[in-house]
């Protein structure tokens, strides 16, 4: 009776496990990165289909052959469902590869655990049902995190108690289920299974919810992120605008007084008064000059934070020299080009404002083959204060991530940052494949 009762739990419980296992795929599959988007009883459909292959594999086919069968269906799935890039399909293969290699490395330690604090079952189909569950309760945990730490490129730091947070849930419920399953090895009845059935399905609701509330906070600090840049700009672009209003105000002054300005002139060379009349020739030139918004590039965002930062140079009397050549940055989007040069010009006038004598900023930005080099040089008295592989600020209460920004930002464009410094100067060079070749 006991071992038909075994049987008929082991049976059920593997089917749960296939749809929780369905679920950890298809989950990570939708929260990777995806640019495909059907109508839910397509998944729905794909959902059902994939967990009866991935059972059929498990009853009929050898471990590899099984390994084999699930990495060919997640890659079809995921191709005709979620994401059709190439790049995608090695991406799938290494997720599966790697959930399986964990299986194994958390079986492995499962019965370490059980050896050395004599855990004992005396059915291998009790230790067996015990085995997957403990799997797919880590596997969760492991696909979650996996996805955290890919998107951690683009969100703010997730502290050690956020992560302790997320894993207290999954290692209560692996002590949880092997205390269940070593209980009923001593008696089993209907009751028994229809209450064991309702804890693991329990426990797997609960975890799954609970890592959804885990990921929501990494949303939530995405968001937030997000938040700041749009505030930035939004700044940036009013200020920008703001200075358009103020020399329009002006311009349309000095155009009024043009005539007189001219006859002034006029008056000066009749009064043989030429180096005078040269004089305020040149200030005539020079109140135009600052009339005028300098085109540098012909992207809207990088000229307007060129502009407002060359206007913070002067502030400071720094000299900003900017040279940009014929660079198609429009793969790019707006904020991340204003992530990367208005962090990065901040941090060179603030370095820069400070020093003793040659305050000055260079600004270089060009395409080497299939490539955008951006080079930014500026003058120092003193070598930077690097602390934790990160530079500090100099700024009061400032935390000193502009450069980290920079470097996640470039990360999803598979750009590399150099920095090298000595007594005198400061350079970042910049490299980002140009992704429209």
């Amino acid at each position: 009776m006991v071992n038909n009762s075994v049987t008929v739990l082991g049976q059920i419980i593997i089917f749960l496990l296939a749809l929780f296992s369905t679920y950890i795929i298809f989950d990570f599959m939708s929260k990777f990165e995806r640019n495909l988007y059907y109508k839910k009883y397509f998944y729905v459909i794909a959902y059902v289909l994939f967990t009866i292959v991935i059972l059929l594999s498990k009853i009929f086919c050898g471990e590899l052959l099984n390994l084999a069968v699930t990495i060919s269906a997640t890659l079809i799935v995921g191709h005709l469902l979620y994401n059709n890039k190439k790049i995608y399909i090695l991406y799938y293969f290494m997720y599966i590869v790697s959930l399986a290699v964990f299986q194994f490395v958390a079986v492995l330690i499962f019965q370490i655990i059980c050896l050395n604090f004599n855990i004992n079952f005396y059915s291998a189909d009790i230790f067996f049902i015990t085995s997957s569950t403990i799997v797919q309760f880590a596997n969760l945990s492991a696909s979650r995190l996996f996805i955290i730490c890919y998107r951690k490129r683009k969100i703010e730091k997730i502290t050690p108690i956020q992560y302790l947070n997320f894993l207290v849930l999954p290692i209560f419920s692996i002590f949880y289920i092997t205390t269940l399953m070593m209980y009923i090895q001593t008696y089993l009845s209907l009751e028994d299974i229809i209450l064991l059935l309702v804890n693991i399905i329990s426990i797997i609701v609960l975890n799954i919810f609970i890592t959804n509330i885990f990921q929501s906070i990494s949303k939530n600090n995405e968001l937030k992120n997000q938040l700041q840049l749009y505030e930035q700009q939004a700044e940036i672009q009013y200020e920008y605008y703001a200075s358009l209003e103020s020399k329009y105000k002006n311009s349309r002054i000095i155009i009024h007084d043009i005539k007189n300005h001219l006859q002034t002139i006029e008056n000066l060379y009749k009064l043989n008064e030429h180096e005078k009349a040269e004089q305020y020739t040149k200030n005539m030139y020079n109140m135009f000059d600052r009339l005028g918004q300098k085109y540098y590039t012909s992207n809207k965002v990088l000229n307007i934070i060129i502009n407002d930062k060359m206007q913070k140079a002067e502030r400071f009397n720094v000299s900003l020299n900017c040279k940009v050549g014929e660079v198609n940055m429009e793969f790019i989007n707006d904020m991340d080009i204003t992530t990367i040069f208005s962090n990065l010009l901040d941090n060179a006038i603030e370095c820069t404002k400070d020093s003793s004598e040659n305050k000055a900023i260079f600004l270089r930005i060009d395409k080497f083959n299939d490539f955008v080099v951006i080079n930014i040089t500026n003058s120092l008295d003193k070598p930077p204060i690097k602390g934790d592989g990160n530079f500090k600020s100099t700024k009061k209460n400032h935390k000193g991530i502009g450069l980290q920004n920079v470097k996640m930002t470039l990360e999803k464009y598979e750009g590399n940052m150099r920095i090298e410094y000595d007594e005198k100067t400061f350079k970042v060079n910049i490299v980002i494949p140009n992704n429209l070749h």
